[in-house]
């Protein structure tokens, strides 16, 4: 592969790796079917980013041979030689695979020329898993605004966490634990968009209110150079614990997709958890509350049919021991008098039975204190 660029594309292929060190160690050259691509990943593989060269970046662009190259080099080699790159006024790529070199042939001004070996290792192709299609929300905005709203956030700062709402989009601190940020009075920064001041807004039909969170190291540096090429910044996201893509484009010239992990907040998977235990707590105490007041109107039957067995008992026990004394008197009266004493007596033993009968004494209502609520 032979290459050269000039003037303007020298400035971004040197904010191009400015952006790479701020994410990767390693820079990997790819050559497949008249195309550059340059690739990096950070060493956690959390961030991926890949710059695809249209043949309008370069000045000349020659494909020597028709196999696939793919190699790696060091990232601070790179910036070590475009350092200066503001005196620089063209610059030549060369690979050599005999021995293994990156050559680097630049002209500077007053006619003096020097040149670069950087040594390469062969590499196998990195690719990331996810494409445009597989996210169903995106906004787009412009790169400047983004910037300008990350500047008033704390340099600090590791986390960054974007809300997002049907109505507007949310710059936010991230805090694992909010309890302890209040204790020690850590600084929070909030900063709202609104859905008309960002240039397109797309929800998907299954969208919900989410929180995405991820590092802000390598966005920062998407940011600077997005902003650099003066273009709008596409992202692309689902939900939180799935990555976060960002495209742009320079017509004519590169186009960059950037993937980066997003975290999965635990205060939320607690709440989550809480809220389906505190359920799940709730239907076992409903459940036995209803078992609670199904045996307790079991039980309120059973204590019912008991009273009236027993009430029952008690007024057959009653009727039979007044039939029996009655009995027992009527024997031993009719035994001791005399006929005429005795039919006297039993006429008036009659009458007295008769009057017995009525003014006896109804047997008493046994009272328990309970009452039932059946209904």
């Amino acid at each position: 592969m032979q290459a050269t660029i000039t003037a303007q594309s020298i400035r971004t292929f040197h904010k191009l790796l400015q952006c790479c060190s701020r994410i990767g160690d390693e820079l990997r050259f790819e050559i497949v079917d008249e195309t550059l691509i340059l690739r990096t990943f950070d060493s956690s593989r959390s961030a991926f980013i890949v710059f695809f060269f249209d043949k309008g970046f370069f000045e000349s662009y020659q494909i020597l041979t028709e196999e696939n190259i793919t190699f790696k080099t060091g990232l601070k080699n790179l910036l070590t030689v475009f350092k200066k790159s503001n005196t620089f006024e063209r610059v030549q790529f060369n690979v050599d695979p005999e021995s293994n070199n990156l050559v680097l042939a630049i002209n500077l001004r007053f006619g003096f020329r020097k040149i670069h070996q950087i040594p390469y290792d062969e590499c196998d192709l990195v690719h990331a898993k996810y494409t445009v299609e597989h996210f169903p929300h995106r906004v787009a905005c412009r790169s400047k605004l983004l910037v300008d709203c990350l500047s008033k956030f704390q340099q600090s700062l590791n986390e960054l966490t974007f809300s997002f709402t049907p109505n507007s989009m949310t710059l936010k601190t991230y805090d694992i634990d909010p309890q302890k940020a209040i204790r020690n009075k850590k600084l929070k920064t909030e900063i709202s968009i609104k859905k008309e001041d960002i240039e397109r807004f797309y929800l998907g039909e299954t969208f919900i209110n989410c929180d995405l969170t991820f590092t802000i190291k390598e966005f920062r540096a998407l940011l600077s150079f997005c902003e650099f090429v003066r273009q709008p910044i596409n992202i692309f996201f689902d939900w939180e614990g799935k990555p976060l893509m960002c495209c742009f484009k320079v017509p004519n010239e590169l186009r960059v997709d950037f993937v980066l992990s997003t975290f999965v907040n635990p205060n939320l998977q607690r709440e989550t958890q809480s809220g389906m235990s505190s359920m799940q707590t709730d239907s076992e105490d409903y459940s036995s509350q209803n078992d609670y007041s199904q045996s307790q109107s079991q039980s309120q039957e059973i204590q019912s049919q008991d009273i009236q067995s027993q009430s029952q008992s008690q007024s057959q026990s009653l009727s039979q021991e007044t039939q029996t004394q009655s009995q027992e008197l009527h024997e031993e009266f009719s035994q001791n008098i005399n006929n005429d004493e005795e039919q006297n007596y039993l006429s008036g033993l009659k009458k007295d039975n008769y009057d017995l009968s009525r003014k006896r004494k109804q047997p008493e209502k046994i009272t328990t204190g309970y009452t039932s609520n059946l209904d």
